[in-house]
C-alpha cells in the first residue's frame, strides 16, 4: 500500500477521508451518514424476502434493509416489500413505504405517481394524492398515464373543469390512455357533465 501523507495539524476528518480514498472506499462525509456497508445476514434476508410470502416475507425485506444492503440490491428489495404489502392490502404501510421512496428519491416521477395512486385509490386521501400526482406530472410532463390519474383526483376533488383538461392533455399525449380504463372514461364523461362519479 502506498504511504499516506498528510500535513502534521490536519483534522481527524481530512485523515478519516484521506485513509477511505487509499483503501478504495467512498470518503465519509462529515455531519452525515454513511450508507450501511452490505452484510451476509442482510444478503441472507435478501433472499428470504424474495421467497417467502405475505408476513414472513415483509419481515425478510424489512430486514434486509436494516442488516445493510449494497446499493444495487435496496431499490429491488423495497419493490419486492411493496408487493408483499400490496398482497396483504397493507394500504397505510405501502403509502408510507412510497413516502420514503419520494424522500429518498425525490426527482423520480415514478415514485410520486405510485404514492398519489395508492393514496388516492387505496386511501382515498384526495388532496394529498393530487399534490403527489401533480409533482409527478411536473416531473414527467409526457406521461399521459400520470395525466390521466391526475385528472381522477382532480374529479375527486370536484374539480371538474380541471379535470376535463388534464384528461384532454392525456389524450393528446397518448390518445389511447383511456383504453382499457373504463372507469376512467367514465370519470371523464362525468367531469366533462360537470358530475360526480359514481
Amino acid at each position: 500500500m502506498s504511504e499516506l501523507i498528510l500535513p502534521k495539524r490536519a483534522s481527524l476528518d481530512v485523515v478519516a477521508m484521506a485513509w477511505a480514498l487509499v483503501l478504495g472506499a467512498a470518503a465519509a462525509v462529515p455531519g452525515q451518514t454513511p450508507a450501511p456497508a452490505e452484510t451476509p445476514e442482510g444478503r441472507e434476508q435478501a433472499r428470504l424476502c424474495e421467497r417467502l410470502n405475505e408476513e414472513e416475507g415483509i419481515e425478510a425485506c424489512r430486514a434486509a434493509l436494516a442488516l445493510g444492503l449494497g446499493p444495487e440490491r435496496v431499490a429491488p428489495v423495497r419493490e419486492v416489500l411493496a408487493k408483499h404489502l400490496v398482497g396483504l392490502e397493507r394500504w397505510s404501510e405501502l403509502a408510507e413505504h412510497y413516502r420514503e421512496d419520494v424522500r429518498r428519491a425525490p426527482e423520480d416521477a415514478e415514485g410520486w405517481r405510485r404514492l398519489g395512486t395508492t393514496l388516492l385509490f387505496a386511501l382515498n386521501q384526495r388532496a394529498e394524492a393530487l399534490a403527489a400526482l401533480e409533482e409527478a406530472t411536473r416531473l414527467d410532463p409526457g406521461d399521459a398515464a400520470t395525466r390521466c390519474f391526475l385528472a381522477i383526483a382532480l374529479h375527486a376533488l370536484n374539480r371538474y373543469r380541471e379535470a376535463t383538461d388534464a384528461f384532454d392533455q392525456a389524450l393528446r399525449l397518448d390518445p389511447a390512455v383511456l383504453d382499457g380504463r373504463p372507469a376512467a372514461r367514465a370519470v371523464r364523461e362525468a367531469a366533462r357533465r360537470g358530475e360526480p362519479w359514481p
